[in-house]
Order: C-alpha cells, then sequence, then structure tokens
C-alpha cells in the first residue's frame, strides 16, 4: 500500500478528501487551501462543515465515486473512512498518494512554531483562547479546532504568523507524530479504549507525546491532575504547571462562579504577580482551561493583561455549555459531554443557576466507550433533577452484544440514583417526552457527542 510514512505536503499541488464534512477534515481542508494548495473532496450528506467548505471556494461532492479523485496528486482520508471505500481503493488502484488527517495536521503542525492542545477533557475550549489570545495580539495564528469557535464562526483559519495552534487528539495515539513548540495536556483520564485497550497503553502515549516537545520548547500541564512522578521517563525540562492549587506555577484563587460566567485572580507563583480573570463561560473546568491559554501566553512572552482582557470576551465554542434559546420559559443549553468527567463538570456548571430545576436528555457515545467506562457513570449525573437517556449513538461502531443505554440505566438505579430517570430509546421520543413535563425557570441540558444536539432545535421550535 502506498500509504505515506514521509510526511511532506509540499511534494504536492492538489489534494482529495475523502470524507470531507467532519470537523477534523474540513479544518484541514480550509487551512490547505488557506496555503495555496487546490483542495477539493466528498462525504456523504450535507453539513454545516459542508457550508463552510462551499462559502469557502471548495468543491464538495456529496457521494462517493471512483471518478472523483481523478485529477488530483494526493488523497487524505478521515479515521471514519474504510478501506473499502470505493475512493480509497480507486486511489489505491491508481497508485495515488494517501495520507491520514493527522499526517496533514502533522506535517502543517511541525512545519511551524506549532501549539499543540492534548488531553482527555478541555480540548476545543483551551486550542479557542489560546487562538483568540494570539489572533487578538496580531500574531496571525494558523487554527486548527474541533469545535467551531463562536468568533471565528468556523473551526480553522489559514494565518500568516509562524504559529499553528491546534488540538491534538489521542484517540488514535497519531497525536505522537506532532513535535510542537508548546506542548500542552488539560488531563489524562481513560477514555478510547477501544484503542489503547488500557490505561497504562494510554498513559505512554502521552508521555510520547509530550517527549516530542520541541528542546527549545515547553511543556505546559494541568498540575492538579498530572502527577510528574506516575509520568515514568518523562523528560523533566521546561515544565509549566497550572491548576487550582498553589502548589502550581500559576494558579486561582478567589473563585466566584455564576451561571454562564466565572472569575478568579491567576497568580504567578514565582514573582506573587496576580491578575483578575473574567470569564464569559461557566464552570471550573473552564477556569481551568484559560489558566492553560494563559499559561501558553506567558510562554510566548505576551503581555498578560492584555491576554486577560482577551479573554473576558471569549464568547466559547459551538456546543459546549452554549446557550440555544428558551422554551415556555425554560433555557435550552447544547453541550458535547460525554465522558463521566466532561458530563459531571457540566451539571456542576449547570447548577449555578440557582433555584431551578435541572432535565438532562443524555445520548450515550459508542458502545465500545460504555462497555469500558459505565461504571464511572456511576456519580456524574448527581446534580440533575430529571434524567433522560436515550439509546446509544453508535458513530460508526457495530453493536457490542449486551452493550445498551438500558445497561446504564440499570447501573444507575443499582448505585442508588435517586433522582428521576427515564430510558427513552428515540430522540423523537425524548423530545416529546420533555415537551410535555418542561416548565418555566427549567434548565434543559441536552448533551452528547451525536446526533442529539438537534433536540435543542427541535424544542425551541416545537
Amino acid at each position: 500500500m502506498n500509504l505515506s510514512n514521509n510526511i511532506n505536503l509540499d511534494n504536492f499541488k492538489s489534494f482529495f478528501f475523502i470524507g470531507i464534512g467532519g470537523a477534523g477534515m474540513s479544518a484541514i481542508a480550509l487551512v490547505l487551501k488557506g496555503m495555496g494548495f487546490i483542495v477539493s473532496g466528498s462525504d456523504i450528506k450535507e453539513s454545516r462543515y459542508v457550508n463552510i467548505l462551499k462559502d469557502s471556494g471548495i468543491k464538495v461532492i456529496i457521494g462517493h465515486d471512483e471518478k472523483n479523485i481523478e485529477g488530483y496528486d494526493a488523497v487524505i482520508y478521515s479515521a471514519a473512512i474504510s478501506s473499502e471505500n470505493i475512493e480509497m481503493k480507486a486511489a489505491l488502484k491508481k497508485n495515488i498518494q494517501i495520507f491520514t488527517r493527522s499526517d496533514a495536521l502533522a506535517w502543517i503542525l511541525n512545519k511551524g512554531n506549532g501549539i499543540a492542545v492534548a488531553g482527555t477533557h478541555g480540548k476545543t475550549t483551551t486550542t479557542s483562547m489560546i487562538s483568540m489570545i494570539l489572533n487578538h495580539m496580531n500574531l496571525y495564528p494558523t487554527i486548527i479546532i474541533g469545535g467551531e469557535l463562536n468568533e471565528l464562526g468556523t473551526n480553522a483559519n489559514y494565518g500568516s504568523g509562524d504559529y499553528v495552534v491546534a488540538e491534538a487528539c489521542e484517540s488514535d495515539g497519531s497525536f505522537i507524530k506532532y513535535h510542537p513548540y508548546i506542548s500542552v495536556v488539560t488531563n489524562i483520564e481513560e477514555d478510547h479504549m477501544d484503542y489503547y485497550t488500557n490505561y497504562e497503553s494510554l498513559k505512554q502515549n502521552f508521555i510520547k507525546f509530550m517527549n516530542n516537545t520541541r528542546d527549545k520548547g515547553f511543556l505546559i500541564f494541568n498540575g492538579d491532575e498530572i502527577l510528574i512522578d506516575k509520568l515514568p521517563g518523562l523528560k523533566k525540562i521546561n515544565i509549566f504547571k497550572f491548576g487550582i492549587s498553589n502548589k502550581n506555577d500559576i494558579y486561582a484563587q478567589d473563585i466566584v462562579l455564576s451561571e454562564f460566567k466565572s472569575s478568579y485572580c491567576a497568580v504567578l507563583k514565582d514573582n506573587n504577580l496576580k491578575f483578575n480573570v473574567k470569564l464569559n463561560v461557566p464552570g471550573i473546568h473552564n477556569i481551568k482551561n484559560s489558566l492553560a491559554a494563559l499559561s501558553v501566553a506567558l510562554k510566548l512572552n505576551l503581555n498578560l493583561n492584555e491576554a486577560v482582557k482577551i479573554l473576558e470576551n471569549f464568547k466559547g465554542v459551538k456546543r459546549r455549555f452554549e446557550k440555544r434559546g428558551t422554551k415556555s420559559g425554560a433555557i435550552i443549553i447544547d453541550d458535547y459531554a460525554h465522558h463521566p468527567t466532561e458530563i459531571k463538570a457540566t451539571l456542576e456548571a449547570a447548577k449555578e443557576f440557582k433555584d431551578k430545576r435541572i432535565i438532562t436528555i443524555f445520548q450515550p457515545h459508542r458502545y465500545s466507550r460504555i462497555k469500558a467506562l459505565y461504571k464511572k457513570f456511576d456519580s456524574c449525573f448527581n446534580e440533575t433533577d430529571i434524567l433522560i437517556l436515550t439509546d446509544i449513538y453508535s458513530s460508526g461502531e457495530n453493536p457490542i452484544p449486551g452493550i445498551t443505554s438500558k445497561l446504564l440505566v440499570d447501573f444507575l438505579i443499582e448505585n442508588n440514583f435517586n433522582k428521576k430517570i427515564a430510558y427513552i430509546p428515540k430522540l423523537t421520543d425524548a423530545k416529546d417526552y420533555v415537551n410535555n413535563i418542561i416548565k418555566k425557570d427549567d434548565i434543559v441540558l441536552v448533551m452528547g457527542a451525536g446526533d442529539v444536539t438537534r433536540i435543542s432545535d427541535d424544542l425551541i421550535k416545537s
């Protein structure tokens, strides 16, 4: 096979993307077009990202056909694309060079002064905050995000500056291809066990990613949750830690949380410099994300007072505690949370809306994730008043016998979950159920990484 190990996209003029409509693929396509390459691609359906690509002048074909790849120098494919895909087969037959999405991202990131953000949670928001700081300081970064930054209205942007800010996803181990100038790790928790099979394997890949930081670069990580003595083999050079605890190099004190906002005092341990930070995003998790972003600004020798002011105008990322509208006086919030830790953080943020009933609609994500983690869901829903679970969103996986949302419901009940719980398999029925019980001053949280997001709009319109 002609899958590439030596990544140098400079040798090509045109690229065809198979599965171009996903968040990750569309971001790479937008950046390569900005760099002057000819870019086109295919996907099975229209989507918001497809529309963004078309608006940017990128040709997108709906449907796969072997004729689509004719005339292109190389193919870039999504991890969701099977080797049996007709366009993949045609590329192999024609001996067209094939790259993975991570190959392309590695080339872009390693070519510039890469700032790569890894971690089980918080990657998208942290990457977005860093991007906004650099953008507003006229450093013109290239930006590659796994979600849509509200300020940009898109998930990617090619910039003329030296810095490349990107998410480094650990899901398939490909982030060890990256050699960033600054590596950021928000946390390391058990996830993606379909690939790693055990936590130790996951942790070892994170260590490899961290050790790939360039010699004169910086490694920045969450010192509250990542302990150096638990990372054997980690190179202990140019490390900078952030967190809530005062053992970190930058930490938060005087924290105030309120509905869609939060504030704190950021303290630099070495010189006790203090900065009052106000955020228009809620929750302790976003305070940690902002501390990571300020750490990057500090290591780039940027003006921290200015960085703090820029963060005050950060309006978040789509599907990250995003207020979608109201229904009968209730607030509808859409959130991407699908891991137990993320769910707990999101519900704790929602609890800052005092004296409001919280209704949570949760769509579990991937059979493999539920199989590996279902026992970790024991306390993450404690802050909700009503919990509705729908069927599992497969994300292309085949069903696993015995792994259903009913397993999760039964586990919660067996572990003394004492709030109202309903198992409603279909999204349309879940929406109808909420329509019948919703009251003024409720908070309705629509949570999950799948297509559950459409319930938000359906509730508002119904």
